[in-house]
């Protein structure tokens, strides 16, 4: 009777242990949450995929439109090489590899379209009534160098070197930039002064901070800056802009907060941001009563190719080319 006694307290001391030591107090079959699947940035060959993490996950399974599955252990996976205006759908499934006490999720589903063949335009050159800027582009679209000429010889250049979401510009002058997750500049450093940037979810920047200061704002209406401001003794003052119903193709930079601490030329890069979708008409202080008028000349594709600003009798011209892909 000793003996019997012994022998299941042995047995049942290794139960407690073998217990303990894999099941962490699960149930023998615990399945796991199905992911909630988002798609975004959808553009003609590409996608981006994103989902919630799942708790007890350290695996995901997914599928494009039912072919292989594959595995990440990611939450975030960037389909490219997709076929122009077709239609795909996505699942995925939560997974705890190499466990006996999870089962896989059920499948969530997403479905998307690509979008037709857009032509991005970049700007070639900008030039005012003094002076051509040219500038250079990487393959990946990013700008790489802009310089200038006078009569004919380099005067000046600016070239632009990346490093993960830092850019380092030098040349004429030397700048220090880094990158928001969407590519558009979050803080720029010009010698004793750091600006950051805040922009809306299409891209406009909305808000310039100059040293942690608020330095200007931009409200933004049907992708159109309607209105800049600057603070002159505390008092926040608005440069208004009205808009025609001609789009803005190659997205030029003609109407951009004055107070973001870059010059025009560098705007035009595109690394700070959307253009305004169309073609302002009028551009003018909220304290003055007198506006500047534009017009506008179109190259072939739509693109501005020149502006003219007519203030009170006093004319500017501005004239762009550009790259088509």
């Amino acid at each position: 009777m000793k003996t019997r006694i012994i022998l299941w307290a042995v047995l049942a001391t290794l139960f407690s242990f073998v217990s303990c030591d894999n099941d962490e107090n699960y149930q023998d079959k615990n399945i796991l949450g199905k992911p909630e699947v988002t798609v975004a940035n959808v553009k003609e060959s590409s996608a981006v995929v994103t989902w919630k993490s799942v708790d007890n996950a350290n695996v995901y399974v997914y599928r494009i439109n039912n072919g292989d599955e594959q595995t990440t252990e990611n939450n975030t996976i960037q389909l490219t090489g997709l076929d122009t205006e077709k239609t795909y759908t996505i699942d995925v499934k939560a997974q705890k590899s190499g466990s006996l006490y999870f089962e896989d999720s059920e499948f969530s589903q997403a479905s998307f379209t690509t979008t037709s063949h857009v032509v991005v335009y970049r700007i070639a050159t900008f030039a005012d009534d003094w002076d051509t800027w040219y500038y250079e582009y990487n393959d990946n679209g990013t700008v790489k160098r802009v310089y200038r000429l006078y009569d004919g010889q380099l005067d000046r250049e600016w070239v632009f070197a990346y490093s993960g979401s830092s850019v380092s510009v030098t040349g004429k002058d030397t700048y220090t930039m880094t990158l928001n997750d969407k590519g558009y500049v979050a803080t720029f450093i010009t010698g004793q002064d750091t600006y950051a940037y805040t922009y809306n979810d299409n891209g406009n920047m909305i808000k310039v901070e100059k040293n942690g200061n608020i330095y200007s704002n931009a409200v933004i209406e049907n992708g159109n800056i309607i209105k800049w401001s600057k603070f002159t003794d505390g008092v926040e003052q608005f440069k208004v802009q009205t808009y025609s119903e001609v789009p803005n193709v190659g997205n030029t930079h003609c109407i951009y907060s004055e107070r973001a601490g870059i010059s025009h030329w560098l705007v035009e890069t595109g690394l700070f941001g959307n253009a305004s979708a169309y073609c302002h008409k009028t551009s003018g202080w909220d304290y003055s009563s007198v506006a500047a008028a534009y017009s506008f000349e179109y190259d072939q594709n739509g693109c501005i190719k020149k502006e003219i600003k007519d203030y009170a009798g006093s004319i500017e011209n501005f004239s762009y080319t550009y790259y088509a892909e």
